[in-house]
């Protein structure tokens, strides 16, 4: 009985200690190449593979999570264009980098541009196509 007591205490405490982890984050990945470029994007967490997308210019692929009690969140993707000939791989949320400063948004957009990723706002590439 003790032990039951004491679980519900604990994740009682756990829920009210933690409210900003309740809502809920958005991730958008925007294909902004030129002339009607197409690209792949696949994007996963330690705990879920979002599997791939093919996106054409103007294309947006979005999905939205909760935080991990843990402070761990982070989600991965990569981005390919068509024939493989460029890729780019980055860090779509990553929670250690939001405790570091990061903008504390409910919602983060990334821009896929000719010269490499954007994130939405800001006028300077943050990573570069890479070619294989």
């Amino acid at each position: 009985m003790l032990t039951k007591i004491l679980t519900v205490v604990l994740l009682a405490t756990i829920s009210m200690a933690s409210p900003a982890m309740s809502y809920r984050l958005q991730i958008n990945v925007s294909n902004q190449l030129s002339r009607g470029r197409k690209i792949t994007v696949r994007c996963e967490s330690k705990d879920d593979d979002l599997g791939s997308r093919r996106l054409v210019s103007g294309d947006v692929y979005s999905w939205s999570f909760s935080r991990n009690i843990f402070g761990t969140t982070l989600f991965w993707c990569d981005v390919a264009t068509a024939r493989s000939k460029k890729h780019l791989s980055f860090n779509a949320y990553d929670e250690s980098q939001r405790k570091k400063g990061m903008p504390k948004l409910h919602e983060l957009t990334w821009e896929i541009k000719d010269d490499g990723l954007y994130f939405a706002g800001f006028p300077i590439p943050i990573a570069p196509w890479v070619s294989q």
